[in-house]
């Protein structure tokens, strides 16, 4: 190992940290002063200054929309190559706690009732480690894309809108779509038919359909008989994005 970059604040216990880093190449080590990370993709970094921009794109990943941990703050580059080891620090590392701990999940589910003590405990164990793996799934379907892809970034953006507009459903369509060249591929490869597109288009775009909440001002007849609801439309394009962020994450979409 010859980089490392310390972590000099994070709310994220350690095991949690660890398994987030791991799921996106990365593996958490003991630094000089603070926990840090490592990769092959480090390591194979020439300068200081290519690991930190190297160390940054995963810190906007886990402060940026996704929300994972805003708290997350980069600390020094560890050269291993010196001995001692020498620590390059940024001025963008600011002092900060470190906050890194054990930490125990909340149970939100009553136990069975008449288990003994010992069986109380094998299930309190049991449940938090399911919770915790709920968590950590939902962490990582939306920090993993965001990591690989900065149209991903904008999606999940979008996404936390909880009243989107049509005018934004349609930007998240076409974020996800990528370019009206690329449209005959693309829903054929979501299993987007023309008709359920046009039912969209119409809900979204068509004030005759949805009123001031399209994104269009002019008024045209609909293109289709059963244009979608606003309801339906959101529907449509939450699904079709969580589909498209699982594929960005298992790396099946690389166009920016």
């Amino acid at each position: 190992m010859k980089w490392a970059v310390e972590i000099q604040k994070t709310n994220l216990v350690r095991r949690n940290l660890n398994d987030l880093l791991d799921g996106l190449g990365f593996a958490l080590i003991d630094g000089i002063e603070y926990p840090a990370f490592t990769s092959r993709e480090i390591d194979e970094c020439n300068t200081v200054a290519e690991v930190f921009e190297q160390a940054k794109q995963l810190r906007d990943a886990f402060t940026g929309p996704a929300e994972i941990d805003p708290g997350f703050t980069l600390g020094s580059v560890i050269d291993y190559s010196n001995n001692p080891p020498k620590r390059h620090a940024f001025l963008e590392a600011h002092a900060a706690l470190f906050t890194l701990s054990g930490g125990t999940p909340t149970l939100s589910l009553s136990p069975p009732k008449g288990l003994s003590g010992e069986e109380l405990d094998q299930w309190n164990e049991e449940r938090a480690e399911m919770e915790y793996q709920e968590k950590l799934e939902k962490q990582r379907a939306k920090l993993e894309p965001a990591f690989r892809s900065s149209r991903a970034v904008k999606v999940i953006e979008l996404l936390s809108n909880e009243n989107p507009s049509g005018e934004t459903l349609y930007k998240i369509y076409e974020l996800l779509e990528g370019h009206p060249d690329n449209r005959k591929v693309f829903q054929t490869q979501f299993g987007i038919s023309r008709d359920q597109f046009d039912r969209f288009r119409d809900a979204v775009h068509n004030p005759t359909v949805t009123g001031d909440w399209a994104r269009h001002a002019y008024k045209d007849p609909p293109r289709t008989s059963n244009p979608m609801s606003k309801g339906e439309a959101e529907e449509f394009v939450r699904n079709l994005a969580a589909s498209w962020l699982d594929l960005v994450r298992k790396g099946g979409i690389i166009q920016e």
